[in-house]
């Protein structure tokens, strides 16, 4: 049974990375045009809001960023998508990423001005880039942080003719205690959130309603064009209903063309007579990057006790036949991660059995690492698709892909050598379909709609008051990793949303 529709003046889909950020910076700066009064926002989540309590020694408990902790039966009822990088959850992927933080680099402006004809540089960014930075306490390691192992990478780099970058990594009060499993999951709370922008929310009168699946947003037809009205979501066993002018699309690069083609919103060649808005772009144009990670086992211990979690050092190989960073490659270390021990006792450094196992497992995990390659900014011709009904994804990849992994692993390979450490051998054959991680780019920002889905102000083409804000909206692959570009998108679609729908008079 349906309820009355509720009214409201903006509804944001999605409270993950960039919607809590965009929802929180809307509610704190805009006001109703006409009135100038407080503006009415629900901010829509289909996973649970789980909120903490105070305890002793965390400080103020809406701080603190909620992420997945080494505890992950408090994780066990969280819902996940049918696709990664999906948790259904308040706060989204921001809470289990690892935290390395990478905004966009020069290049990455510049691509997006010049290959979409949009305004996104840096300069028009940077006050977004100076929110982010602030709030998720961007920073570097301090030099004592750094255990054996990362100088031990560092200095290898250095010989070899390269000029290795530290990690910036995003955390409150880290103690470096050695407790952030798979770089994800921290044990004192210390990965900074999206979840931290959300005080801002509430203190501005901003409902979140969790536990809520989208069904749809209600499109309606204007010509060949549409206008959004609302939403339609699933909450508790009952449909309910929720109009607003404006609707904020934040469900991520696999969710929100998804949502998008439910709502009858995307190629018609796919939806056929579900159409209601026809846009070719939409689930189109993924883009992403391709990593491989190499094992690699010191005599000695390298990762002396509490300074671990830093985030270590990496450096870009750029092909030089291109001179827009296509094919950029990342060479970096995983080494003071925690290695667990069903990872130590099957890698291949581990003896099959015996008392040769054990003592190799009392010490595994002090001494093993990774050194990851990743093709972090693939060429423009290489793009991959969603699956606009299941949410999977088709990555080709192909015989580029394959060129620069092998030269990065070559190049990973000489800096084992220089460590002094051991190695693994194995490389795959071929990288074809299997990269497309961080994906982005599935309803990209340009300034016509031919090739892209929304305008350099979030607002769709094709249907008028559709806003769509996250990682699918980057026009192309930024250099690294996603997490806190795609918070900048937040910030920078609120300001612009407000800027030209949400300001007084």
């Amino acid at each position: 049974m349906a309820e009355q529709s509720k009214e409201y003046d903006l509804i944001i889909v999605g409270a993950g990375m960039a919607g809590c950020v965009l929802a929180a910076r809307v509610a704190e700066h805009g006001v109703h045009p006409k009135t100038g009064e407080k503006l009415r926002i629900a901010l829509i989540e289909a996973g649970p809001y789980l909120e903490r309590t105070r305890n002793s020694g965390y400080g103020d408990p809406r701080w603190r960023k909620q992420v997945v902790q080494t505890q992950w039966e408090e994780f066990s009822h969280v819902p996940h998508w049918p696709w990664p990088y999906g948790l259904k959850v308040v706060g989204g992927c921001s809470l289990h990423w690892g935290a390395f933080a990478f905004f966009p680099f020069d290049i990455d402006y510049k691509n997006w001005v010049d290959e979409m004809g949009i305004d996104w540089s840096k300069e028009n960014l940077r006050d977004a880039v100076d929110d982010v930075t602030r709030n998720f306490h961007v920073h570097e390691d301090p030099e004592e942080a750094y255990a054996p192992c990362n100088r031990i990478f560092r200095d290898a780099g250095r010989a070899l003719g390269f000029q290795p970058s530290r990690y910036k990594v995003a955390r409150h009060n880290c103690i470096y205690c050695g407790y952030i499993g798979g770089g994800h999951a921290c044990k004192y709370d210390a990965k900074a959130t999206s979840v931290w922008y959300l005080p801002a929310f509430f203190e501005n009168g901003g409902e979140l309603i969790s536990d809520a699946e989208v069904l749809q947003v209600t499109i309606e037809k204007q010509g060949a064009a549409g206008v959004a009205k609302g939403v339609v979501y699933r909450r508790n066993g009952e449909v309910h209903h929720a109009t607003a002018p404006k609707v904020v699309v934040s469900c991520g690069a696999w969710g929100t063309p998804v949502l998008l083609a439910r709502s009858g919103y995307g190629p018609r060649g796919a939806l056929g007579a579900k159409t209601i808005v026809d846009n070719p772009n939409i689930g189109q144009n993924l883009d992403g990057d391709t990593s491989f990670d190499i094992p690699v086992l010191f005599d000695d211990n390298v990762k002396e006790a509490g300074r671990g979690t830093v985030g270590g050092f990496y450096w870009f190989l750029d092909d030089p036949k291109f001179t827009d960073s296509s094919g950029r490659v990342r060479i970096a270390e995983d080494l003071t991660k925690i290695v667990y021990p069903h990872v130590a006792a099957v890698s291949e450094f581990a003896p099959a059995y015996g008392k040769r196992h054990m003592d190799f497992m009392r010490t595994a995990n002090r001494r093993m690492g990774w050194i990851t390659i990743s093709v972090t900014k693939p060429p423009t011709n290489i793009k991959g698709s969603v699956d606009l009904e299941t949410g999977g994804h088709n990555y080709p990849g192909g015989d580029y892909i394959d060129k620069r992994m092998k030269e990065a692993w070559d190049v990973a390979i000489q800096v084992a050598r220089k460590m002094n450490c051991k190695y693994s051998t194995r490389f795959p054959k071929t990288f074809k379909g299997t990269g497309g991680l961080h994906t982005n780019g599935t309803c990209r920002a340009g300034s016509s709609p031919k090739n892209s889905v929304i305008d350099q102000n979030f607002e769709s083409h094709d249907v008028r008051g559709l806003f769509i804000a996250d990682a699918s909206s980057y026009p192309r692959a930024v250099s690294c990793n996603s997490g806190l570009a795609t918070a900048t998108m937040g910030v920078f679609a609120a300001q612009r949303i407000i800027r030209n729908h949400f300001t007084r008079g």
